[in-house]
């Protein structure tokens, strides 16, 4: 036992020097360079405060009252986002590294896991901002709500992680998973509660965008963040088990399948 978690360690130990290459990959050739993580996020957020709160002025009605749009968007499609490029560059990380993997050798588990974080502190920067600017509004912060938060995002973590390596995989093997990837992530998209309140869900569709697995990730930040109360148990049980299942089912694959990465690639 002892010597498993030192060869973990061992091998986690070269993931910060993958991140901070990943992060510098992103923004080469550019002048300002990281600047961009914060830079991006605040153009994000003030094109859709001009059209959401000072142009259409859209409000939505929830279980609570009526509450402005663009919080309720921005609270689910901040972390979707990260989600999103965590498992698109997650999925094409092996394939995308081949050329290393040919000649040196590395602990190939580390490239989706960097991709995934790098995605991560790419989108969280923007994420953390709105948070302190909508809870500043709001006028502050419950105790129980930054303790969730954390847990909503070690369970997306886990998830993401899990597609990645699953998907990293196969992709090596069947490369038109990388193309479909995107067409499945557009119809993801609509069947989560990310534009729209599981309020205004039709009866004959709910079960449907309830079997969703983002779908309860999405809830917990709504009820989180906009809400202020603890997520329902019941979409926190299975959003549990899904990832858990996903993270081990991809990381079983992955050992499995990348003895012949280097051959195919």
């Amino acid at each position: 036992m002892n010597a498993w978690i030192a060869r973990i360690k061992k091998t986690y130990r070269l993931l910060p020097p993958l991140l901070a290459r990943d992060i510098k990959e992103r923004y080469a050739g550019s002048t300002i360079g990281v600047f961009w993580t914060f830079i991006q996020p605040l153009l994000f957020m003030l094109v859709f405060w001009l059209v959401f709160s000072q142009i259409i002025k859209v409000r939505i009605s929830v279980g609570t009252g009526e509450i402005p749009y663009l919080p309720f968007l921005l609270s689910g499609l901040l972390p979707w986002l990260a989600l999103q490029e965590g498992v698109v560059r997650g999925a094409s990380s092996i394939v995308d590294k081949g050329f290393i993997i040919k000649k040196v050798f590395y602990p190939l588990e580390l490239f989706p896991v960097s991709a995934v974080l790098s995605s991560f502190i790419h989108h969280g920067t923007g994420f953390l901002i709105f948070l302190i600017v909508f809870f500043v509004y709001k006028g502050g912060i419950a105790p129980f709500q930054i303790p969730i938060l954390g847990v909503l995002i070690f369970f997306q973590i886990m998830l993401t992680v899990g597609l990645s390596f699953l998907l990293s995989a196969l992709s090596v093997y069947i490369r038109d998973i990388l193309q479909v990837l995107g067409v499945v992530f557009q119809v993801l998209f609509y069947l989560t509660t990310i534009i729209y309140p599981m309020a205004s869900v039709p009866d004959g569709l709910k079960t449907v965008v309830g079997l969703n697995p983002f779908t309860p990730l999405v809830e917990g930040y709504h009820d989180v963040i906009l809400y202020g109360r603890y997520p329902e148990i019941k979409g926190m049980f299975f959003l549990f088990v899904i990832s858990a299942v996903v993270l081990l089912s991809g990381t079983l694959l992955f050992r499995k399948l990348k003895k012949g990465f280097a051959d195919v690639l």
